[in-house]
């Protein structure tokens, strides 16, 4: 790659200025888990009448109103969602069936009579939940729990690499992406796409219905021979297209070389942006979380 970079801001300084306060915990994780598992399979028990409710019951109520919305004589709440009423919700909370209280609603009384409370139950987490998801290869909470311990995390590394790098390019000292680099990144996307077209194993009618629509506008962009078929112009608007973010991809490579000690080109490799923001977000977890 023939564009130099000259100087670069400290990463790990810009990674304190952030901080990470918000990085995904172990009970992030575990409630993403339960989530998950439990989709379309909660259900509610009804309560004891001694006992309160808290946000996340389920509560049918009485209520009298001069309002038509707060006058039926069977509603039912979701307690905490906001979706009925703040007011008359934040009022449920700690009463009891049989209950009745009175608030304002736009500066009308509202009297709320407890009729049932129900509480949400979760089904215990199993082996079989995980099987019924259909993830290739796991088939056991255990090996879950580290597929969604590592997606979660590693989705939040990945955020946060974007920021870093985002404000790396943005301090850094660098030249202006050389043309050659430019058409060299580009080239590099194109190659596969004119190699596989050029197979001639699909006919028009395929490639319009079975690629998928991202794909699909780079394709015709770059081949008269479809270009009836989607409606685009020629080769030359397919890189006119891409030199805006070859020269994202460069910009970032030279940067993330730089913060890393690595050497790879993206002149040379299609995949090097991704490899070096995959080993970017490696380091921040380590950072994070240790180990």
């Amino acid at each position: 790659m023939k564009t130099k970079l000259y100087s670069l801001p400290d990463w790990q300084e810009i990674l304190r200025e952030f901080g990470w306060a918000d990085a995904p915990s172990d009970s992030d994780v575990e409630k993403a888990i339960q989530n998950e598992l439990t989709r379309g399979k909660i259900t509610f028990v009804e309560e004891a009448p001694e006992m309160p409710i808290e946000k996340g019951c389920r509560v049918t109520v009485r209520t009298e109103s001069a309002l038509p919305r707060f006058n039926k004589e069977k509603t039912v709440i979701t307690v905490g969602t906001g979706l009925y009423d703040q007011t008359v919700e934040a009022q449920l909370c700690g009463m009891k069936t049989g209950e009745t209280s009175r608030t304002m609603v736009k500066g009308e009384a509202v009297t709320v009579t407890v009729l049932k409370v129900e509480k949400k139950q979760l089904p215990a987490l199993t082996d079989e939940l995980v099987r019924e998801l259909q993830l290739g290869g796991l088939n056991d909470l255990p090996s879950y729990r580290s597929y969604m311990d590592r997606k979660i995390k590693t989705e939040y590394g990945t955020a946060l690499t974007c920021r870093i790098v985002e404000q790396l390019v943005a301090g850094a000292c660098m030249e202006q992406p050389a043309e050659e680099d430019i058409l060299r990144v580009i080239d590099l996307e194109y190659e596969p796409l004119r190699m596989r077209f050029s197979l001639d194993t699909l006919d028009s009618e395929t490639w319009k219905n079975d690629f998928r629509a991202e794909l699909g506008k780079f394709y015709v962009q770059i081949y008269p021979e479809i270009a009836s078929i989607f409606g685009t112009t020629s080769k030359e608007s397919y890189y006119e297209s891409r030199r805006e973010s070859a020269i994202q991809t460069i910009q970032k490579c030279l940067v993330l070389n730089a913060a890393l000690s690595e050497h790879m080109d993206p002149t040379e490799d299609s995949k090097a942006e991704e490899k070096l923001t995959q080993s970017m977000t490696k380091r921040l977890l380590h950072v994070i979380y240790g180990g």
